[in-house]
């Protein structure tokens, strides 16, 4: 009997060699591999007779052995074998399979899954023996990641063994989930790798999510809870002007409330813990600003945190434009040993800056996208007693942010600058693309520091059933180069491209010296290129409605025309109709709730990700799974601890 905390050593069928594999990837108990769910599932479930086979289609065939024979040709072994049933008889083959012949008995029946070639015959099919529980064939078959290195056969044996043996004690708290309509933990777990059916498949996979939704909850409150035995923070008061003369720009009246917000929060002794979501160019940087000119006036120090040097570098910038009375100082690993610390200063910087916060002792932490940093680094701010401001550009809806957010005060800016046009934005059919890119190319020419971007979900493409049309990167980079050089100047930026490699390409971005750029969503965040004019957004479906947002507040920044052009992989009218609530606004809060609106475990057999990454199992985007978790968790006993995250922390979590 196997329980969810038994060390994968333990599991009969690990030997030391698979142990060590699983080690290399975080995987040390049944319940990490467990919660390794298959990408996708193989739809092997339609049995068919030999005559009723079409070609092209998954199936499976209950047939006889009539024989079998091994041989050699062109260097390779081939193994091949006859299989009969009412009906008729099926040729198989196999390659470099030398167990085949061996393990196929003549005589006997056996379930047989794969698809008919065009002239028949199958290659390379799975079997098993008839059964009713079967692994490989016959159901709808789990394929799983193939960066362990482990054959998908071994890996569903193991799952299923496991499951078999899984301690079936009902936990207490299980009837909370089943009142809210959701399968018990080991019955969602055995369908996750096992299904009977794909609507099963949904309804397990929620399960796992309210789970971690409930999860999060519950530590938001905590946090909440020790963040309140923090006594005090210096309260700063208010210096004149609040908004000094050297912006040179009407602040919206979002802004200027958000502003009076924060001024509140840093004017008490209790520290501040607030969270700021705004679009992308709605102007958080010149909020924070203002905060930190007030700080500093009081002769203290303020710190912003950045995820990437790019991102900590433009702040700087910015801040320094804005705020010229106020000494801003950049913090780089590169420069972190040169900062001089002998005065009050509004430090700006990477991840850098954690090693020195304990000597900086800011009264003033924000941090721009918080989530991107990992707990270690946050813990070099645990002991700090400071008031907090967390900023994102993802637009969280109030419904989301009072569950999930609870232990943070919540502001939003819900408008762009008044110098802003908003962006045009149209989905068009793949036919357009060749007129898309001639207009393109005239705009190039009017403008040599013109700038398109185009955004690909992928780095490469994809060789997995049902991904192979989601737009890559590198693909349509080979596209754009024949198309647009040597003429224009092209580019590629994305994730797998060495720091080098990156730098390269974003200072010619900032210089103006790339007219096309092929990208995958890492533009999303930390990248201001006011030249930037138009996107293209491939294979759009793969993106939530906040997301596709994000990326198009990139262009138009700088007070011109903004365009932004949708390409889909999937013509489904569901997709239309929900990529069609983009031309209708332009509000990114109110796009979240279009978001928050359709049933966020949709998307299970993509490889979407769609709101914060670091949710495993849930969508943000599931409103209904959202109010479940809530109800869960206000009826769990204080002591509930889940089985499954164990470390689980509340999203954008500031307390520790």
């Amino acid at each position: 009997m196997y329980r969810l905390d038994t060390p994968l050593a333990a599991v009969k069928g690990i030997g030391p060699q698979l142990q060590a594999t699983f080690s290399e990837h975080g995987l040390l108990f049944v319940r990490d591999l467990l919660l390794q769910l298959p990408n996708r599932y193989n739809d092997l479930s339609k049995q068919v007779l030999i005559a009723e086979a079409l070609p092209g289609e998954s199936l499976t065939i209950r047939g006889t052995v009539v024989n079998t024979s091994n041989y050699f040709r062109g260097g390779r072994s081939i193994q091949r074998a006859t299989i009969s049933d009412a009906t008729g008889k099926l040729d198989l083959l196999w390659f470099n399979a030398h167990h085949i012949t061996q393990s196929l008995i003549k005589g006997q029946e056996y379930f047989f899954s794969g698809s008919v070639g065009s002239r028949g015959g199958m290659v390379h099919p799975s079997f098993e023996k008839i059964s009713d529980n079967t692994i490989h064939t016959n159901r709808l078959v789990p394929i799983y990641t193939s960066t362990l290195g482990i054959q998908q056969g071994r890996v569903r044996r193991l799952c299923k063994h496991i499951l078999e043996f899984l301690d079936k004690e009902t936990a207490p708290h299980e009837s909370l989930f089943a009142g809210q309509k959701l399968p018990s933990l080991r019955t969602a777990l055995s369908e996750l790798h096992f299904p009977s059916d794909e609507e099963l498949v949904i309804t397990a996979r929620e399960r796992l999510a309210a789970e971690e939704l409930v999860t999060l909850i519950r530590q938001a409150k905590k946090s909440k809870a020790l963040w309140a035995k923090l006594h005090s923070a210096p309260a700063i008061k208010e210096s004149k002007p609040i908004i000094p003369p050297s912006i040179p720009f009407t602040l919206t009246a979002s802004q200027q409330t958000t502003i009076g917000e924060i001024l509140v929060d840093i004017g008490r002794t209790q520290p501040m813990n607030r969270l700021l979501t705004g679009d992308v160019g709605s102007g958080k940087t010149v909020v924070a600003g203002i905060a930190a000119r007030q700080v500093i006036n009081q002769g203290l120090s303020a710190c912003l945190v950045a995820p990437t040097k790019v991102l900590a570098e433009q702040h700087a910038k910015t801040l320094k434009k804005l705020f010229p009375d106020v000494p801003v100082t950049l913090v780089t690993s590169a420069q972190r040993k040169k900062v001089i610390l002998d005065k009050p200063q509004f430090f700006v910087g990477t991840h850098a800056l954690f090693s020195l916060l304990a000597e900086i002792n800011p009264v003033l932490l924000i941090y721009d996208e918080q989530h991107r940093f990992g707990v270690k680094q946050r813990l070099a701010e645990s002991k700090l007693i400071s008031h907090r401001l967390t900023m994102t550009a993802t637009p969280i809806p109030r419904s989301l942010s009072l569950s999930l957010f609870a232990h943070l005060d919540h502001s939003q800016i819900t408008e762009l600058p008044l110098d802003r046009i908003p962006t045009k934005t149209w989905i068009l059919p793949a036919a357009k693309r060749a007129k898309l890119y001639d207009w393109i190319e005239t705009q190039v020419a009017e403008n040599p520091q013109y700038l398109a971007i185009l955004v690909c979900p992928f780095i490469d493409q994809s060789k997995e059933p049902g991904l192979a049309q989601i737009a890559a990167a590198n693909v349509r980079f080979k596209e754009i180069k024949k198309r647009f050089g040597p003429k224009y100047k092209v580019g590629i930026l994305h994730g797998r491209q060495s720091p080098a490699e990156q730098q390269e390409i974003l200072a010619k971005l900032f210089a103006q010296e790339i007219n096309v750029l092929v990208s995958t969503p890492i533009v999303e965040v930390g990248i201001d290129l006011p030249q930037a004019s138009a996107l293209v957004i491939e294979s759009a479906e793969q993106y939530g409605l906040a997301s596709l947002h994000q990326l198009r507040g990139r262009v138009g920044r700088a007070g011109q025309q903004g365009y932004c052009y949708l390409f889909t992989s999937s013509a489904g009218q569901a997709n239309t109709k929900r990529l069609q609530q983009l031309l209708t606004t332009t509000d990114g809060h109110k796009l979240a709730e279009f978001d928050l609106a359709n049933r966020g475990a949709g998307n299970l057999f993509s490889t979407a990700q769609h709101g914060f990454s670091f949710l495993r199992f849930a969508s943000w985007t599931n409103l209904t799974l959202l109010s479940q978790a809530r109800v869960i968790e206000e009826q769990l006993p204080q002591t509930w601890r889940s089985s499954l995250f164990l470390d689980q922390k509340p999203l954008l979590a500031t307390a520790n």
